[in-house]
């Protein structure tokens, strides 16, 4: 582990300032996490930040394949160190090789996936998190013949996981009211179980190129996790992606009867409403949950005694929390904050 001076937040915040995007983001968090522990390859994924689902993932390289069997791995069955396991942690970072007592292979994903595919054979995870919202995710690897991760750089990593979530949040928001353009009629997609496209809609390929493209014949990594999400919880599953146009895309995916976890997935992609978009700028201006469940109810109409009674607060403390939201909001009032985010 190499380090310098400055501690590696404070250098992370300076390189993604002002970033025009995500793509910009990754790379200087890959350049810059790189100085003080090396690796092999990384990936930052933006993660829809209700369900925490990835909807795009932002390589360091190319690799040979599509994300089809990290999907599956990721939203399938239990395996050590996933996302939401993670995401638990007070320090939401996980080593796995420190996490397995040196036996990484005893991750599924590893020995069945990523050491035969890519020669991976130890990952660093964090997951990015800011007022108690997550936004991303960042995984570090190193190959074959490397050594593993130690628990130090494993603390290193863990401290700058507010400072990229922030990043991200921000260059997903540098135009968040593009997020209602574009035509809102749906297209529909159908997955087999290995995530084949079977069948689609018209306008469906204009609308996946948005999301990303095809990666080596794969759909993107957002609507690849919905579809394996879906399939793992046999129920109805939903992410909101930032769409390469600056739009926001709301994915849903639903299966279709079959075996479990072996079924297709109908999905459908449509552009989201402003009433989404406002939901998820709101989630972005660092509200904490509880701010952005007061916000909720008084953009429905709730007094504050009614707010009071759905939250089970003081009618004081609803005060309290309108008097942060808006100060966090710019806004000095219920009308001014009903003006600028209530939308139908």
């Amino acid at each position: 582990m190499r380090t310098t001076t400055r501690p590696l937040a404070e250098r992370i915040a300076d390189a993604t300032a002002g970033s025009p995007d995500v793509a910009s983001v990754a790379r200087a968090v890959f350049v810059t996490v790189a100085r003080d522990v090396p690796f092999a390859f990384a990936c930052l994924a933006t993660t829809d930040p209700t369900s925490g689902l990835i909807t795009r993932a932002y390589k360091s390289a190319p690799l040979p394949l599509g994300d089809e069997e990290f999907t599956a791995a990721e939203y399938g069955e239990p395996d050590l160190n996933q996302l939401v396991d993670i995401a638990d942690r007070d320090v939401p970072v996980g080593v796995l090789s420190v996490d397995t007592d040196g036996h990484p292979e005893r991750c599924r994903r590893l020995s069945a996936y990523m050491t035969p595919q890519f020669g991976f054979v130890d990952e660093i995870r964090l997951v990015c998190r800011s007022g108690g919202t997550t936004w991303a995710a960042l995984g570090l690897y190193r190959r074959q013949g490397e050594p593993f991760f130690t628990a130090a750089e494993g603390a290193v990593v863990g401290a700058v996981h507010e400072v990229v979530a922030a990043a991200t949040r921000n260059a997903l928001f540098t135009d968040a009211d593009a997020g209602a353009q574009g035509s809102r009629i749906p297209v529909v997609l159908v997955v087999d179980d290995t995530d084949r496209v079977t069948g689609m809609s018209a306008a469906a390929e204009e609308l996946v190129d948005d999301l990303g493209g095809w990666d080596r014949g794969s759909l993107p990594a957002g609507v690849l996790a919905v579809a394996a999400s879906a399939r793992a919880r046999d129920s109805l599953t939903t992410a909101r992606v930032r769409a390469r146009s600056g739009s926001w895309v709301v994915v849903q995916g639903l299966p279709l009867a079959g075996t479990a976890g072996q079924r297709s997935v109908v999905l459908t992609v449509e552009r989201a409403s402003a009433a989404v978009v406002g939901a998820l700028t709101i989630a972005a201006r660092g509200l904490t949950q509880r701010e952005q469940d007061v916000v909720g109810l008084v953009l429905k109409g709730a007094s504050t005694k009614a707010i009071a009674a759905a939250l089970h607060l003081s009618p004081h403390t609803v005060q309290d929390h309108l008097k942060a939201v808006f100060a966090k909001l710019g806004v000095s009032s219920r009308r001014d904050l009903v003006a600028r985010f209530a939308v139908a």
